[in-house]
């Protein structure tokens, strides 16, 4: 079993779950963090901070490293060009310093959206960054596609479960919204299986995207909101002659000013119907619990 980890993305949503879970399961972490106040409220003897970016010469953080768990990327940003230089040259430059430090395993967090590279600069971004990390790394290397990942302290979706907590859900307009799904992961299963099953080999060559619920719908995920909340939550769909200005708009707003989330990238990715999952972690945590878990850490103070 590898002892030393070399993590990248520690300061994110996941990166601090899966720091944790890395710690507390015994493991050796060299986090590598631009910012590394980020982490000030991990104190650990196990835990080594490295100050430094995707840019910097990465060779001493992954010096000694048993694997490598690469997480860092963007999710928004201004233009391809930002796109390319964090998620498909960075991954890269992680790549080559697992292979020049002769680390035998590397994690790449990648995105189920990978699979359909034409949807979104991100989606092509983080397509190209996993063919970046194949051609640069002859060791064991586990691909995890993840899909659409909740957790407490995610940002991302708190304004959907703020809605549900008040009986909406909004969901992207058009032909068959009622029938698209997704697949879903809690943050804490995902980490459970990277520890479990990616760190021991399990992912190795393959790519893989774990899933607490393997396909929902938003009229499902209502349903999911509506026992969580314990009052009625209703799915509707929002027309795309409203959502379509909007995100064309917020597409300028990020280019000119990096301010705004729904591009029209996103809302493409938002209208895609498939984006189920074949791959189920272990013992997954019931999406009720999940969901009311998630919401929780949103009223507690930080």
């Amino acid at each position: 079993m590898p002892r030393i980890i070399a993590l990248t993305g520690a300061t994110g949503f996941l990166g601090q779950h899966l720091l944790k879970g890395l710690l507390d399961n015994g493991y050796g972490v060299k986090a590598l963090a631009r910012r590394p106040g980020g982490l000030s409220g991990f104190s650990h003897k196990n835990l080594e901070v490295i100050e430094g970016d995707l840019a910097t010469d990465l060779s001493g953080w992954a010096k000694g490293a048993d694997c490598v768990i690469h997480l860092a990327g963007l999710v928004k940003a201004p233009s391809w060009k930002h796109f390319k230089s964090v998620n498909v040259n960075g991954a890269k430059a992680v790549a080559k310093a697992a292979e020049k430090a002769n680390v035998p395993r590397l994690i790449l967090l990648s995105s189920m959206t990978a699979r359909e590279p034409g949807l979104s600069f991100y989606a092509k971004s983080k397509k190209l960054g996993e063919q970046a990390v194949k051609a640069e790394f002859s060791g064991k290397l586990a691909v995890i596609r993840a899909p659409a990942v909740f957790g407490p302290g995610d940002k991302a979706t708190k304004p959907i479960f703020d809605l549900m907590k008040r009986g909406f859900l909004p969901v992207a307009g058009g032909r068959g919204w009622k029938t698209r799904s997704v697949a879903m992961v809690y943050v804490h299963d995902l980490v459970d299986d990277l520890i479990a099953r990616a760190l021991k080999g399990e992912y190795d060559n393959k790519s893989v995207s774990p899933a607490t619920v393997k396909a929902l719908s938003m009229p499902e995920l209502a349903n999911y909101g509506e026992d969580a909340f314990n009052r009625s939550v209703r799915a509707f769909p929002v027309p795309l002659f409203i959502l379509a200005p909007i995100a064309a708009i917020t597409t300028l707003t990020l280019r000119l000013f990096s301010i705004g989330h729904l591009s029209l990238g996103k809302l493409a990715e938002f209208r895609y119907e498939h984006w189920q999952s074949n791959d189920l972690v272990s013992n997954p945590t019931p999406m009720v619990e999940a969901i009311s878990k998630t919401v929780q850490s949103y009223d507690a103070p930080e």
